[in-house]
């Protein structure tokens, strides 16, 4: 199963380093005077946050994110605050979506839908919050030729009756995708390592002996299942998948299932059948170049034999599909046993000559 962060001296330190780690980033924020106003400044400071709510939860990354607000506005502000504040919105807009959505089903592409959608929530807060907070404020304070004169060297026909339609879309809005952009493709790329890491600290690694308990737990599941198996003898081709489209009615979602048999044994037609019994339609292949092939989210069609190591596996981000909701079917699974969940099934085909198969469930 997947080891969950929990509340503890170890979860509040990690916090507190990835806030220290924001305020950090949020002190090297710097200017595009070409491109955007000069009171506007990038920065990517939103990122530790969102790899703390990826990794520990949507609980972790708001609190990194109210506590880099408070950190900010102790070591002072210009704005009494509502620069700040501004800031602490748009941040959780970002981050609490994206890691509410992510925690459902930890896998790349909704990782990678995470941060979309979480991107596209900060943006439309930032322009709300620009609009009815930010503006009024810097227009109470400095007054509004002010304002639009910090914005007439880019927009020279700017005055008061356009000013919102200037600042806000040609402005406020790309300078906010391009914030969300370059903190979601820094996240995408450091988020795998960076769990890895947090992961071996909080949950501390596996003794050698550890593993080859692991290795051992899972022989021995495979072959108490054996023990208790099912053996039928496919006359062909078709028979096979009928057989295998009957099997899919025992499955239910995260069953993982360790498909056994030499080359040309039958596995890819068996994993059709288990695809028609699951009502997938799609032309089902050998995934052996790709790794997996993702069949709608239903099924997940792993071929292992190119692969060293359990930690292969987790390094390309295989083992996040194991509890991704649909069914995995892993040929050539004694590559990876170290990481295989418990209780597998399994299904062994053997080529009896001819069409004919013995299919041992």
């Amino acid at each position: 199963m997947r080891k969950k962060y929990e509340i503890n001296a170890k979860w509040i330190a990690f916090v507190a380093v990835f806030s220290a780690l924001g305020i950090v980033l949020y002190f090297a924020r710097f200017k595009l005077p070409m491109l955007f106003p000069t009171f506007l400044e990038i920065h990517v400071s939103d990122f530790p946050a969102l790899i703390a709510g990826f990794s520990m939860g949507p609980l972790a990354g708001v609190i990194v994110q109210v506590v880099k607000f408070a950190l900010e506005f102790i070591d002072g502000t210009d704005t009494a605050g509502v620069g700040e504040f501004a800031n602490l919105l748009n941040g959780i807009a970002f981050v609490l979506p994206a890691s509410l959505l992510y925690q459902k089903n930890k896998t790349l592409k909704r990782a990678i839908l995470s941060i979309v959608i979480g991107g596209i929530a900060s943006v439309v807060v930032a322009c709300l919050v620009n609009w009815l907070i930010l503006i009024p404020f810097f227009k109470k304070a400095y007054g509004f030729n002010a304002v639009i004169g910090m914005c007439k060297a880019l927009f020279p026909k700017i005055n008061q009756d356009n000013f919102y339609g200037y600042y806000i879309f040609c402005s406020c809005l790309p300078f906010n995708l391009l914030r969300v952009v370059l903190v979601g493709v820094i996240t995408f790329l450091v988020y795998k390592p960076t769990s890895k890491v947090l992961s071996l600290i909080y949950f501390g690694n596996q003794t050698q002996n550890e593993k080859e308990n692991a290795v051992a737990k899972v022989e021995i599941d495979i072959n108490e299942n054996v023990g208790q198996s099912k053996i039928i003898i496919s006359k062909s081709e078709k028979n096979t998948i009928e057989i295998a489209k009957e099997y899919a009615k025992t499955l239910i979602p995260n069953d993982v299932v360790l498909l056994n048999g030499d080359l040309g044994a039958g596995k890819t037609t068996f994993t059709k059948g288990i695809a028609l019994g699951l009502g997938i339609q799609d032309s089902i292949t050998s995934p052996t170049y790709a790794y997996m092939n993702d069949y709608q989210g239903k099924l997940y069609h792993f071929d292992c034999y190119r692969l060293t190591s359990g930690a292969d596996a987790e390094g390309l981000g295989l083992t996040d599909y194991f509890y991704a909701g649909g069914i995995c079917i892993i040929e050539w699974s004694e590559n990876i046993k170290s990481v295989l969940p418990d209780n597998c099934k399994v299904v062994t085909i053997t080529n009896l000559g001819k069409k004919k198969r013995r299919i041992e469930l």
